[in-house]
């Protein structure tokens, strides 16, 4: 399909540079066009717990076993933080979370949600004071994004295409390293102005992920390799 197609559309640099790797597609063939943020719904107005969040389906490569064992580091340091896992669990060999936070001692701190409704996503987002994504590979990596929109820190895991999209709004870790994972963590609970610097730059970038720039350019785009076809 992609050397059929007039025109490809990467979603990041990252992603044009894997195309052009692995399947050897010329560099003017790959326009890279970024994904756009939908804009959270109104937040409630409560006041931040101690709660660390994790959102997306859970696939082996997001390092979920990594990021429970930092947390238990974390509970041990602030034993009122809840660590929060909303996605469907698509890990394969399987990773039961649960059997993994009862080995690391903080079974009743973790909580699992497959799927929950908008508005609760929502309450979760004004209640937490961390997000955190330990993904060893994505092509774009939108829930991080989504989390900075909501005005929620984030902890990602140190990759090119977090490099690209995230620059300083986000702390960067390696994605195996437990001390420096709850390190980062526990940073941003206990730090106010830890999470005020990050918020700042998140507030900065977000703007540069609309929907409508992304439409107006894949338009463009389509309206140039239909002319270019006839």
């Amino acid at each position: 399909s992609a050397n059929r197609a007039a025109r490809v559309i990467a979603v990041s640099d990252f992603t044009k540079c894997e195309l052009i790797t692995n399947f050897g597609l010329p560099p003017e063939q790959v326009s890279v066009i970024w994904s756009g943020v939908n804009p959270p719904l109104p937040r409630e107005t409560v006041s931040p717990q101690p709660l660390i969040l994790y959102v997306g389906s859970i696939f082996n490569r997001r390092h979920i076993p990594e990021l429970i064992r930092a947390f238990a580091r974390v509970s041990r340091r602030i034993p009122a933080a809840q660590l929060v896992l909303v996605g469907d669990n698509r890990s394969h060999p399987y990773q039961d979370p649960i059997q993994l936070a009862n080995a690391a001692g903080v079974k009743d701190r973790v909580t699992v949600k497959s799927y929950i409704p908008e508005a609760e996503l929502t309450a979760l987002y004004s209640q937490a004071m961390v997000f955190v994504f330990l993904s060893e590979y994505e092509g774009f990596g939108l829930p991080p994004l989504e989390a900075m929109a909501a005005g929620v820190p984030t902890v990602v895991g140190d990759t090119p295409v977090a490099r690209e999209l995230y620059l300083s709004a986000s702390r960067l870790v390696a994605v195996h390293d437990i001390p420096a994972i709850a390190n980062h963590l526990t940073t941003l609970i206990e730090d106010p102005q830890a999470r005020v610097s990050l918020l700042k730059a998140s507030t900065a970038l977000i703007d540069r992920f609309s929907w409508h720039r992304a439409a107006s350019k894949t338009l463009a785009l389509l309206e140039q390799a239909g002319s270019n076809r006839w």
